[in-house]
């Protein structure tokens, strides 16, 4: 039977249970967005975006595991509960939190690599991001393993073991998953902005701006949303060492709950932040979002550095040639380098008729 936390069925658990379930509805369409364009488009497995599928894969798993496990835990559905589902969902959400938050460090790191290497070492690969991603995966699956043995299950409910350091587990697993990290990419941002002073900034290429954009509002986004829940947390540990009545601890469950919906509110928005701030991705993005795919008029295929978008054999005339080619170099100048994706997977308009360009001759 379901009822809700301290027995009660209030609005607040109605609330947060329809908010978790749009917003793991909503990220896990637009992460699996991510990952599709990484299986349909080799281009796209620029260094980048290697560590963005990385950070898909765990939003995904989390947002599977973690919502359903808050809403059973809300409502209170103890004959769906069991020891294993109550660990087990404990240790994939804890990893998913600690990959992520290191992934983070790993993008600030080459966010920093980006702006001040100035050709002078090789840049690191996309086949050396991968290994980063699964060293990262590896250590989280490994750490979050005494984490399970935090949990106990007791009447149909998932419990912290009363046994053990609650404040100094607490302080342990929030360092970790998100104090850390956010100190290192902090530090990572200031030895950036120091080393960085040397240069100008309209030395940037537009791909550089673009990629160190995406990854500042991704930081950002991360900050604002682990922040709050990690220290309210703390301090409702510190509260429940004294004596809290029965209002109090529902007004701190609820507000708990209110703020892990922006924890996952985290993982809906780094999608959003991929289709809008990276122009490659968003042209990936529309063809399922605006069905630009499905469009006859429309063709999104991996390009090279060799196409042409103009109907050379319809062109008559030696002034038309010019025109032409003309307005194929200023569209390519208006894309990105050509080592990014950008350039490499196009958006092109196929007309079903050749182009026609009138031409006055005097």
């Amino acid at each position: 039977m379901m009822t809700g936390a301290m027995g009660v069925l209030t609005q607040d658990i109605l609330v947060t249970s329809i908010l978790m379930g749009l917003i793991g509805l909503v990220g896990l369409i637009g992460n699996c967005l991510m990952l599709r364009a990484l299986i349909r488009y080799h281009k796209l497995r620029t260094e980048f975006y290697i560590v963005f599928g990385g950070l898909s894969i765990a939003d995904c798993l989390f947002l599977v595991i973690s919502v359903p496990a808050h809403i059973i835990d809300m409502l209170e559905a103890t004959e769906v509960n069991s020891l294993f589902w109550c660990r087990g969902s404990t240790y994939v959400s804890n990893a998913c939190s600690f990959i992520t938050a290191y992934l983070l460090v790993a993008l600030a790191i080459l966010r920093s690599i980006l702006l001040t290497n100035r050709n002078i070492t090789s840049q690191p690969r996309s086949v050396h991001l991968l290994v980063v991603t699964l060293v990262t995966y590896g250590l989280a699956l490994i750490a979050s393993i005494p984490i399970m043995q935090i949990y106990t299950f007791n009447d149909g409910f998932c419990q912290v073991d009363s046994t053990r350091d609650i404040i100094s587990d607490a302080w342990l697993v929030h360092s970790f998953a998100a104090f850390i990290p956010i100190l290192l990419v902090a530090f990572t941002y200031i030895m950036t902005y120091l080393m960085g002073k040397r240069y100008f900034s309209d030395s940037y290429s537009r791909r550089e701006k673009e990629k160190s954009r995406l990854v500042t509002s991704i930081v950002i986004v991360f900050t604002v949303c682990q922040l709050p829940y990690r220290i309210f947390s703390i301090y409702e540990n510190y509260l429940l060492e004294s004596f809290v009545d029965e209002d109090e601890m529902i007004r701190m469950y609820t507000i708990k709950n209110y703020l892990m919906c922006l924890i996952m509110a985290d993982k809906a928005f780094r999608p959003v932040l991929y289709s809008k701030l990276a122009s490659d991705l968003s042209e990936t993005f529309d063809e399922v979002i605006n069905c630009t795919y499905c469009s006859k008029s429309y063709n999104i295929v991996p390009i090279g550095d060799n196409y042409h978008v103009c109907n050379t054999e319809t062109v008559s005339t030696i002034t038309e040639q010019q025109d032409c080619e003309l307005r194929e170099s200023e569209r390519t100048a208006s894309t990105s380098s050509s080592s990014s994706a950008t350039s490499q997977t196009p958006l092109v308009h196929k007309s079903k008729d050749p182009i026609v360009v009138d031409v006055e001759i005097s």
